[in-house]
């Protein structure tokens, strides 16, 4: 990075040119980390060499120019180099390779033409089935019973007593004659 004072090396230089950090605070900051420079105070006038972009963030034309958003890369501590770009997380992954040998592909095209789609269990599977089946159908019955009976005996609402006359003088001591 250079940092100049001489007005005339940065005004007359054909090959470089000097750019000044980003007044955006993020961009800004992210310079400020990659530059790497102990006690750097950026002033105004603080600038970065055009050797430390890629050339392809530099816009040439009458006035150098960096791209929108352009970081300096090319540093001493990286040997002026583009870092490496790390494979993602799929890349790095081992994965069994998709070689078949040939016996493989023809045991698989046997075991096609030798299968029976038409094929029919075994009688003694079916009764096994069915009886399972009839065995947790009966118990789903009987736990419906059990749910039904649990459900009335929590109910203490006039529906429970509207069928036993005997019930309602209980609860309400009342003493109803229809015969009168």
């Amino acid at each position: 990075m250079v940092l100049s004072k001489r007005k005339n090396v940065k005004k007359f230089n054909s090959t470089v040119s000097f750019h000044h950090f980003p007044k955006e605070e993020t961009l800004r900051k992210i310079w400020i980390r990659i530059v790497r420079r102990e006690n750097l105070v950026i002033k105004r006038t603080t600038t970065v060499c055009s050797r430390h972009f890629v050339s392809t963030d530099v816009i040439q034309g009458g006035q150098r120019r960096l791209k929108e958003g352009a970081v300096p890369v090319l540093f001493a501590w990286n040997d002026y180099s583009l870092p490496a770009v790390r494979p993602s997380v799929w890349e790095r992954i081992q994965r069994p390779g998709d070689e078949s040998t040939e016996e493989e592909e023809m045991d698989v095209e046997l075991l096609l033409q030798c299968h029976d789609y038409d094929a029919k269990p075994e009688p003694s599977a079916l009764d096994i089935a069915c009886e399972k089946i009839e065995a947790q159908q009966r118990g789903i019955e009987e736990l419906q019973k059990r749910l039904a009976e649990v459900t009335l005996k929590q109910s203490f609402g006039l529906e429970r007593f509207l069928a036993s006359d005997d019930d309602i003088r209980f609860y309400t001591r009342y003493i109803m004659s229809y015969d009168t």
